[in-house]
């Protein structure tokens, strides 16, 4: 017979040994305050591996929306800039001072639209695309050095956990093209 909240229960138990982990396991229910304490440590320890890694980026002397602009032209090759604003959420004025940056320092450049005179199309520069794949070498190595490290136990069980936090991602990402979108289509 399965318990009510096991599946949650399981998840709280795999990430922290905590009393309140113990007593919600006693009692066979996930209460909301160890549900919280899941998702808190779950957002902590994502943020925290964000910084870290952001700090390769900032040694390249870009900031990280720099780098976040950099990487969405270096993936999704030329595109206008009111495309560029909606998909990274920012605001088109903010945007261009970002993308004057990169263009100052060779890594994307600015032309007109071939179909519209008035608008910009952005594209990565050959320096651009340098820099941004360097700096994910870089990033990546870092994983792949602590991964090298973990005992073989949980390294595997962090390998396991990447469709679940693929999906995260995946359904924050929907989530928040649901609210930017008008009307919610």
């Amino acid at each position: 017979m399965r318990r009510r909240g096991s599946n949650a229960l399981s998840v709280c138990l795999r990430f922290r040994e905590s009393v309140a982990c113990r007593q919600a396991t006693i009692v066979g229910v996930v209460t909301t305050d160890v549900k919280v304490d899941v998702a808190t440590r779950l957002r902590a320890a994502i943020a925290r591996v964000d910084r870290l890694l952001a700090h390769q980026v900032v040694g390249s002397g870009l900031t990280r929306t720099q780098f976040s602009i950099l990487g969405a032209v270096t993936r999704s090759g030329p595109q206008g800039l009111g495309d560029l604003a909606e998909r990274e959420g920012i605001n088109p004025t903010m945007l261009s001072r970002i993308v004057g940056k990169l263009e100052t320092a060779g890594l994307l450049r600015r032309s007109t639209h071939p179909q519209d005179g008035r608008a910009v199309v952005v594209d990565v520069t050959d320096a651009g695309a340098e820099v941004y794949q360097q700096l994910q070498r870089e990033r990546t190595g870092l994983i792949e050095d602590y991964l090298a490290e973990l005992p073989p136990e949980q390294a595997r069980r962090l390998v396991d956990a990447l469709p679940v936090l693929e999906n995260l991602a995946d359904q924050l990402r929907q989530r928040q093209a649901g609210v930017r979108q008008p009307n919610g289509q």
